[in-house]
């Protein structure tokens, strides 16, 4: 497989990801949340709303297949959600589920 096929194949894996998980945030946000390990019993309307953010940024990575300055949307995003994520565990505001959370999105913004 040539190296622009491998690129667009991964940014599409990523895309679907995103996007999988955002409609899933908003179709099932308390759901999602505990299954994540947070115990969360206020209002579902932030949650669902990271569910739309993830759809939104899914659908821009999608872009990055067809125009190349997305790529960057993509790195941009997926360093900012490590950095975020491992600061929210050692903060002590996140279970210990996002650590691999954060790992993953690490290599999918490697890739």
């Amino acid at each position: 497989m040539n190296r622009g096929l491998w690129r667009q194949w991964i940014i599409g894996l990523v895309a679907l990801h995103s996007m999988g998980l955002g409609v899933a945030m908003l179709l099932c946000p308390q759901g999602m949340l505990r299954l994540a390990g947070w115990s969360y019993a206020g209002p579902s309307f932030f949650p669902a709303q990271s569910g739309l953010f993830l759809l939104i940024l899914g659908i821009a990575y999608l872009a990055g297949i067809w125009y190349r300055p997305f790529v960057w949307l993509l790195l941009g995003s997926k360093t900012a959600a490590v950095g975020f994520l491992a600061a929210a565990y050692l903060l002590g505001a996140a279970p210990l589920a996002v650590i691999p959370v954060a790992a993953l999105d690490g290599l999918m913004g490697a890739a």
